[in-house]
C-alpha cells in the first residue's frame, strides 16, 4: 500500500482555527492577527509564549541576517558526515526557543534506525540514507537546523521556513491527532498525535522515529530531512510517472502529504515558499 498522510494541520494552528467563535474571542484573535501583521510574523496563540522570543532577548545573528550558510546540493553530490557539519556551522547562543532546550541537548543513545520494509522505496533508501540518521547533535534550535542543511545538503533558509510551518520552531509540538487507537503511542488514547517535533515527523510513516523524534530535536530534523534527501534523489519508487530526481519543491510537498504534488502537497509548498520568503525568524529575539 502507498504510505500516505491524513490531512494535516499543525497543533498549534489547529488550536486557533477550533477556538469557540465568542464576541471576546474573536476580538482577542483579532488584536493576534493585528500584531503578527505589525510584527511580520505569526502568533502560536499558546499563552505565555512570546513568538518574538524573551523580552529583552538579541536579535537574530549576524550569520542569519546575511543569508543561509547552506545551500540545496544537486542528487548525487558527495554529502557531509554530521561530524563534519558539527564543525562547519556557525555556532551562537541565540535562542527564540528557550523551552526546546532540553530536547536540543540530548540525543539517542545506541539507536539504530531500522531498515524501510515498505515496497515503493529503491534499495538506496535503506543503504544510503537511512544509516545516517542518528541525530547526534546538540545546539540551539537554530545549530540544529543549520547541522541537519548542512548534512543532507539542503538550504537552511528552506529547512527553517518548514519548521516554521510545522511547529513554529517548537520541539514539543504533536499534530496529525487520530481516532485511531491502535496509532497511539507513548500511552496516548484517541484521539491521539501521530507527528511530533519540530519538523513532524509521523510515526506511522517512519518506522523507528517515535519516540527518539519527540524527544531530540536533532533526530528530529536528521530524519525528516534524510526522507527529503531519499525523495530528492529520485529512491520513492511508489510516486507518480512525472517524479524524478531533483525535484526540491516537490519532495517539500511529498514530506507533509506523502503524495506527489496532491493539492495537499502543492497548499502546503506554498505555505512554506511564504514562510521562506517572509522569514520571520529574523524578527525574533533570543
Amino acid at each position: 500500500m502507498k504510505p500516505r498522510h491524513e490531512a494535516r494541520v499543525p497543533e498549534w494552528r489547529r488550536r486557533l482555527l477550533t477556538r469557540p467563535a465568542a464576541l471576546g474571542v474573536v476580538l482577542v484573535a483579532l488584536a493576534i492577527i493585528a500584531t503578527a501583521l505589525l510584527q511580520g510574523v505569526r502568533s502560536s496563540g499558546e499563552p505565555g509564549d512570546d513568538p518574538m522570543g524573551p523580552a529583552g532577548g538579541e536579535p537574530a545573528p549576524a550569520a542569519l541576517r546575511g543569508g543561509s550558510a547552506f545551500s540545496t546540493v544537486e542528487p548525487g553530490t558527495q554529502l557531509p558526515s554530521g561530524a563534519e557539519c558539527a564543525q562547519r556551522i556557525e555556532r551562537d547562543p541565540w535562542e527564540p526557543r528557550p523551552r526546546n532546550a532540553a530536547a536540543n541537548h540530548s540525543v539517542p543513545q545506541d539507536h539504530a534506525v531500522p531498515a524501510w520494509t515498505e515496497n515503493g522505496y529503491a534499495p538506496e533508501m535503506n543503504s544510503r540514507i537511512i544509516p545516517r540518521i542518528d541525530g547526534q547533535f546538540t545546539g540551539t534550535t537554530n545549530e540544529i537546523i543549520a547541522w541537519g542543511a548542512c548534512k543532507w545538503g539542503f538550504d537552511a533558509d528552506m529547512v527553517r521556513a518548514m519548521a516554521v510551518e510545522e511547529s513554529n520552531w517548537r520541539q514539543s509540538e504533536t499534530g496529525d491527532v487520530t481516532d485511531d487507537p491502535a496509532k497511539c503511542v507513548g500511552g496516548d488514547t484517541a484521539p491521539c498525535p501521530t507527528s511530533f517535533g519540530l519538523l513532524q515527523v509521523k510515526h506511522t510513516f517512519r518506522p523507528g522515529s517515535y519516540p527518539y523524534a519527540q524527544r531530540h530535536t536533532a533526530f528530529n530534523v536528521d530524519y525528516a530531512l534524510g526522507a527529503i534527501r531519499g525523495c530528492y534523489e529520485g529512491w520513492v519508487t511508489y510516486l507518480d510517472s512525472d517524479y524524478g530526481p531533483g525535484d526540491l519543491w516537490g519532495c517539500v510537498g511529498w514530506h507533509f502529504s506523502g503524495e506527489w504534488k496532491d493539492p495537499q502537497a502543492f497548499d502546503y509548498i506554498e505555505r512554506v515558499q511564504e514562510e521562506l520568503d517572509a522569514k520571520p525568524w529574523l524578527r525574533w529575539r533570543g
